[in-house]
C-alpha cells in the first residue's frame, strides 16, 4: 500500500521531484513554501506575497475581491520564470505605456546658434596668415557644424577678419605678403561657402543689374567679392570687377545697362580721385539714372563719404548695401 500511495502521488505531480543539486529546479522545501498558481495577475501576485510575510506590512494590494484561494503545488524554476515574464508582458508594460501616454509630448527647443565673437575672428586671422593652406576653410566648416549660419560667417567672421588683417598690416604685425596670402585664403573660404549659399529670388521676379568694383590700384578687394555674393543671393545680376581700371569701368557702364554701380573705397587719400571718376562714369553710363553707392573701409570712418564722393548712398555692410540699393533703384524707377 505504501508503494501504491507514492506512485499515485507521483502521477499527480506536474514536474519531476527536485534533485539534490537543484539544477533547473527549486528544492522541494522552497517549492512547497513558495508555490503559487501560474495564472495570477500582478495584483494577485503582490497581494499573495504580502500575505506570505506576516512580519511585514502589506503593500500595493489591488482589487482584493479578485483573490482566489488555490491549492499549493510544486512549481519548477522554469515555470516561475515563465510566470514572471507573463506578468511583465501583460501587466507591467501596458501600465507603463498608459502612464507615459497620458503625458503630453513636448517639442525639444532648437539648439541655440553659435554666436561668433572677437575670439573667433582673431583665431581665423591667425590661421589664415600662419596656418596651413586648408586651415581657414576647415575652421569655418567646424563653426558651421557647431551651429553658426552662413550669413553669420559672411558678416560676423569673414568681413571683420579682413578688416583685422588690414589693421595688422598697418601695425606691422604681418607684412604685405602674409596679409596677401591670408586674404587669398579668406577668399577661398568665401568661394567655398558661396557654392552652398542659397540664392533667393526677388519676390517680384525682377532682376536688377549691378556693377561692383574697388578703387583701381587697391591691394585688397575681399569686401567687394563678398558684397557681390550678397547681391547675387538677393536676386541681382552682378558683375564684379575688383581689379578693373577706371577706363575698364567706364567701358562696362557705357556698353551695358546697370541699375547700380558700387565702389569700395579703402583709403581717404583716394576720395578726390573717386569724386572726379564718379562724375565721368555717370556721363558714360548707358543708364542715365544709374544708382551709385560707395562703401568699404572708409564707410566705417566717414559717415559723409557719399556726399564727399558725389554718390547717391553709402553702406557699411553687405546686407545694408542690398537693402539700400533695392530702395534706391525702386525710387529711380518710380521717377522715370
Amino acid at each position: 500500500m505504501a508503494g501504491w500511495t507514492i506512485n499515485r502521488l507521483a502521477k499527480r505531480q506536474q514536474a519531476p521531484l527536485p534533485m539534490a543539486d537543484g539544477a533547473g529546479l527549486c528544492t522541494d522545501g522552497d517549492a512547497l513554501r513558495h508555490a503559487e498558481p501560474l495564472n495570477l495577475t500582478l495584483t494577485e501576485t503582490l497581494s499573495r506575497r504580502g500575505a506570505d510575510q506576516p512580519g511585514k506590512a502589506r503593500q500595493l494590494s489591488f482589487d482584493e475581491d479578485r483573490l482566489r484561494p488555490a491549492p499549493p503545488r510544486l512549481v519548477s524554476c522554469n515555470a516561475a520564470q515563465d510566470h514572471l515574464s507573463r506578468i511583465v508582458e501583460l501587466e507591467i508594460i501596458p501600465r507603463l505605456m498608459l502612464m507615459h501616454s497620458a503625458q503630453p509630448l513636448v517639442d525639444r527647443p532648437p539648439l541655440p546658434s553659435l554666436v561668433l565673437t572677437v575670439e573667433h575672428v582673431d583665431t581665423l586671422a591667425h590661421m589664415a596668415a600662419e596656418g596651413e593652406a586648408d586651415a581657414a576653410c576647415a575652421y569655418v566648416r567646424t563653426l558651421l557644424d557647431a551651429g553658426a549660419s552662413q550669413e553669420q560667417v559672411f558678416l560676423d567672421l569673414l568681413a571683420p577678419c579682413a578688416r583685422q588683417l588690414g589693421q595688422m598690416w598697418n601695425e606691422d604685425v604681418y607684412d604685405f605678403s602674409q596679409v596677401t596670402v591670408a586674404l587669398w585664403r579668406l577668399q577661398r573660404v568665401l568661394h567655398e561657402q558661396s557654392q552652398r549659399f542659397q540664392q533667393i529670388s526677388r519676390p517680384d521676379g525682377d532682376s536688377h543689374r549691378a556693377l561692383l568694383a574697388a578703387v583701381p590700384g587697391a591691394q585688397h578687394t575681399f569686401g567687394v567679392v563678398m558684397a557681390a555674393e550678397f547681391f547675387s543671393r538677393a536676386g541681382w545680376d552682378v558683375v564684379c570687377e575688383p581689379k578693373a581700371s577706371w577706363s575698364d569701368l567706364q567701358d562696362r557702364l557705357s556698353l551695358g545697362w546697370f541699375d547700380m554701380f558700387g565702389l569700395s573705397i579703402a583709403t581717404g587719400d583716394s576720395i578726390p580721385q573717386v569724386a572726379s571718376a564718379i562724375l565721368k562714369l555717370r556721363e558714360a553710363s548707358a543708364n542715365p539714372q544709374v544708382f551709385v553707392m560707395v562703401g568699404g573701409p572708409m564707410a566705417l570712418e566717414l559717415p559723409e563719404l557719399a556726399a564727399l564722393c558725389g554718390a547717391d548712398a553709402m553702406a557699411c555692410e553687405a546686407c545694408a548695401a542690398v537693402d539700400t540699393a533695392n530702395a534706391g533703384v525702386a525710387q529711380r524707377l518710380k521717377q522715370a
